[in-house]
């Protein structure tokens, strides 16, 4: 009375085809969406990512993998710039750090990891974002870090570190300079020439008061015939993966940005944060090489916390060790 059913699906090919690319629009979507929350959280675009930093990153992990009772590389270091055979002695190290966002704690074991592991640091540079939203409290509770590490240090501002003074309508950098002192300087050690910037203002990028001090401070080195001139600042003056660069706020800032990077002509290298993300690459122009460190903090850092240090060779070369801090 009753008929028993096969139970087998339909095997029309234009309702399997249709099934297909339904399967592949929404895939389609999924990976789409995966992809934008990376770039919009990260500042980087996967698409767009340098190789050297994959390879960097790459070599990371691979540090963690054990053959027999060794390991591949040292335990304390991610993977840097090999140095050559024949590389010139070095003549000093110093720290940089960036992005703490007041994760103070991983701030101070940065500082005390890198003193473990390189004693004959000599100073340290910090490339901004101490803080969350720049109060004073919190710039004070970085400074104490900084000021019970027994080095002495060059600072910086980044954007972060100027929201509560602009919030209270004062000038941006007012809470920085109370705690912190001057947002740019410059100074030399064994004739070499360091020039910290401050760009940290998304909105009014760099007055044309220290623009003037910039160009006196190339043109004296030039007198001064120093062995080579590093530069540092907040924002990147470029990237090839990131938008988190000079201009991504206010787009005329690019202009500026970019005739800042042909006014740098001759730096041996300038070195930036506020990416989260440690790469080394040259912009395309200008060949001028450039460098960004990854973020001490944990908030919104696509990589594991970390720091640089930078040691500094006889010819005005470098080698910049990317450390994982532990």
């Amino acid at each position: 009375m009753f008929r028993k059913h096969s139970g087998r699906k339909s095997a029309n090919p234009i309702f399997i085809l249709f099934r297909f690319i339904l399967s592949l629009i929404i895939f389609t979507i999924l990976l789409g969406g995966v992809y934008s929350a990376y770039k919009h959280f990260s500042g980087l675009d996967p698409l767009k990512l340098d190789p050297k930093s994959v390879a960097n990153e790459a070599l990371t992990l691979l540090s963690k993998v054990k053959i027999g009772d060794q390991k591949l590389l040292p335990q304390n270091l991610t993977a840097s710039t090999p140095v050559p055979k024949t590389s010139p002695k070095s003549v000093f190290k110093f720290l940089l750090v960036a992005d703490s966002h007041s994760d103070n704690n991983n701030l101070q074991k940065a500082i005390s990891q890198a003193k473990q592991i390189f004693p004959d640091i000599q100073f340290v540079i910090g490339l901004g974002d101490y803080t969350e939203v720049g109060t004073l409290d919190e710039m004070q509770k970085a400074k104490k870090e900084f000021d019970e590490a027994n080095l002495r240090y060059f600072l910086i501002p980044g954007d972060h570190d100027l929201w509560d003074s602009r919030d209270k309508n004062q000038p941006p950098l007012t809470n920085f300079r109370q705690i912190f002192g001057p947002t740019y300087q410059s100074f030399s050690l064994h004739n070499f020439k360091f020039i910290l910037l401050d760009n940290s203002d998304n909105y009014l990028g760099i007055d044309e008061v220290q623009l003037k001090w910039v160009a006196g401070e190339l043109e004296r080195s030039k007198d001064e015939q120093v062995k080579a001139i590093f530069v540092f600042v907040h924002e990147p003056l470029f990237h090839p993966s990131s938008d988190h660069i000079m201009g991504r706020v206010e787009k005329e800032l690019k202009n500026q940005a970019r005739s800042l990077i042909f006014a740098l002509v001759g730096v041996k290298k300038v070195f930036a944060g506020d990416t989260h993300y440690f790469s080394q690459y040259n912009e395309p122009e200008t060949n001028l090489s450039m460098v960004t460190i990854g973020a001490v903090g944990t908030e919104r850092n696509p990589q594991l916390p970390r720091f640089a240090v930078v040691t500094v060779f006889e010819d005005g070369s470098t080698m910049v060790d990317d450390v994982e801090i532990k």
